[in-house]
């Protein structure tokens, strides 16, 4: 099977599972999307079908499957009781930001607007509705493991500290000291973040900040691998 729909096959469900799993049809799902309960699909994968035969005729159709993080159907569960459609994104906001404030190493977070122990309140609306766009756009579906307040925030954290390390030790060798924060790094950043599907690699966070550092380190050991 080929790398990239084996990784997706693997790590997301399709639009039928999710459907079929949670009891709903693809009209309710299409409205969960709408109102914003769940992500829209992280993955669309389609496939050229064409058939011939001996009578000289042919057919052609292409098949279309879209692809949902499977912490959908918890949320379609979950979701599926609400009353008010906006209790949803409100819980989702107080649990990013109180994740946000709490966090030890905010300071690493949006380009450091969250270095005062009392952010602006201004501040932290621009950025949670700049994630929740991401986030229903089905972004943190490919990013996160499991696309919860929590780890968006730490992983945004985790590669603003990776970004930050880089920028101090790409050109240089490392020392063993550096190599064990690189490791802590590495360590933190796992712990939230998907691997990506192999054709984004490269040029996603764990590529561009992560694969390189730890390759030109002979940390070739902690790359994940697919």
């Amino acid at each position: 099977m080929e790398q990239n729909f084996a990784y997706i096959n693997e790590n997301y469900i399709t639009e039928d599972e999710l459907c079929t799993v949670t009891d709903i049809s693809k009209d309710d799902l299409a409205a969960f999307i709408q109102n914003e309960l769940i992500p829209q699909p992280s993955y669309t994968v389609s496939r050229s079908i064409r058939i011939t035969s001996p009578l000289n005729d042919e057919f052609e159709s292409e098949i279309i499957e879209k692809y949902f993080s499977k912490n959908c159907i918890s949320l379609v569960k979950k979701n599926k009781e609400l009353n008010d459609i906006h209790q949803y994104k409100t819980k989702f906001k107080e649990n990013f930001i109180q994740h946000l404030i709490n966090h030890p190493d905010k300071g690493f977070a949006y380009d450091g607007k969250f270095n005062t122990p009392f952010p602006e309140q201004e501040k932290l609306d621009e950025i949670f509705e700049s994630e929740w766009a991401a986030y229903c756009n089905g972004i943190y579906g490919i990013c996160t493991l499991h696309s919860t307040e929590e780890e968006i925030v730490k992983k945004e954290i985790a590669v603003k500290k990776l970004i930050h390390f880089n920028t101090e030790f790409s050109d240089k060798k490392l020392t063993v000291s550096e190599s064990e924060e690189l490791i802590k790094l590495s360590e933190e950043f796992n712990e939230v973040t998907q691997k990506f599907a192999p054709y984004q690699r490269k040029l996603s966070s764990r590529g561009k900040y992560l694969d390189k550092i730890l390759e030109e380190n002979n940390l070739d050991d902690l790359v994940k691998k697919y």
